[in-house]
């Protein structure tokens, strides 16, 4: 069993994945820390988590603990991965992984050094039914690939949330937008050679809205639409010559009983998958890496290359223009 650490009490870890890492056979979520020592404890206290710590830190320091899994605000990613690494942990991190490619590739280069496993926290892509979406690409059900749209949408209530903050990496690019990016490199297999990007800002400079298109290599063009004020949808769609493929709750499926739609000369198939938690999925795999040595079945360098396009797709909206990636 890898004994895991939790930093932090945030709402993704609190209500979806330790509730849902239950009765693991591979991880055992031992402890849960907070810079609120009471709120740890009493989170503690109602998963069922043994150790409680008030402090990120002390919890580090712990011999016990194997691995940490780190929901914290975006722009805490890389200073407590990297501080997770060099106390000998593995870690598990929310997405994005950072905030910038250099950060990424300093914590690459740590883990590496110290032989410890580095994941990205994109749960979405363990689900048996986006890689049934990957075979039917690569096998050319659908023919060559032409286009490809995603969205992600949802409404944040309030503005007391750290989503509504640059400065700790707010805005619907980084939060929700990273998926489609990840989704749209993934399906396409090879990275964008031009971006560019438009967003709708806050008064304090948060992109509540940002919509990006991405050209690959053949002129093959991939756009999405992201938002944190609109009607809640998670959807990808896979356009070829010779049919589509589309994806309904692509990016959360919370358990239930999903399906693709594939589209060949005007008719439809239905094509059903029984429901999965994404999220102990992704942790076994963790789990695997972590005390067996499994090889990972994405590398980090993956993280490396969806930084570089997000960087590439802010500096786009911030500047008005297309780049080359």
């Amino acid at each position: 069993m890898l004994r895991l650490g939790v930093m932090g009490c945030a709402d993704i870890a609190v209500s979806r994945v330790i509730p849902g890492l239950n009765g693991s056979d591979s991880t055992d979520v031992c402890a849960l820390a907070s810079r609120d020592g009471k709120k740890a404890l009493t989170w503690a206290k109602k998963l069922g988590i043994r150790h409680h710590f008030s402090s990120y830190d002390e919890m580090l320091e712990n011999v016990g603990i194997d691995a940490v899994y780190i929901p914290l605000p975006n722009s805490l990613h890389s200073k407590w991965t990297l501080r997770a690494l060099e106390k000998g942990k593995h870690v598990l991190c929310e997405k994005p992984l950072a905030l910038s490619n250099g950060e990424v590739r300093r914590m690459i280069r740590v883990a590496r050094e110290r032989n410890l496993v580095l994941q990205e926290g994109f749960m979405y892509r363990f689900h048996p039914r986006n890689r049934a979406v990957l075979e039917m690409v690569r096998r050319g059900d659908i023919g060559e690939l032409r286009s490809m749209e995603s969205s992600f949408s949802y409404v944040l209530d309030g503005t007391e949330s750290y989503l509504m903050n640059r400065e700790l990496g707010g805005g619907a690019l980084y939060d929700v937008g990273c998926y489609c990016v990840h989704v749209s490199r993934m399906v396409m297999g090879c990275e964008p050679v031009e971006v560019f990007g438009s967003s709708v800002l806050t008064k304090t400079n948060v992109d509540m809205s940002f919509t990006g298109v991405m050209r690959y290599p053949g002129n093959i063009v991939s756009c999405f639409h992201v938002s944190m004020d609109e009607e809640p949808r998670f959807t990808y769609r896979v356009v070829g010559r010779d049919g589509l493929i589309e994806v309904p709750w692509a990016f959360v499926s919370f358990g239930k009983e999903t399906h693709v739609i594939v589209q060949k000369n005007e008719k439809q198939e239905k094509v059903s998958f029984e429901g999965v938690n994404e999220y102990n999925l992704q942790f076994e795999h963790f789990a695997d890496c972590a005390l067996r040595n499994a090889e990972p079945l994405f590398a980090i360098e993956d993280s490396l290359k969806n930084a570089y396009v997000l960087e590439a797709l802010l500096k786009s909206a911030d500047e008005g223009k297309p780049l080359r990636v």
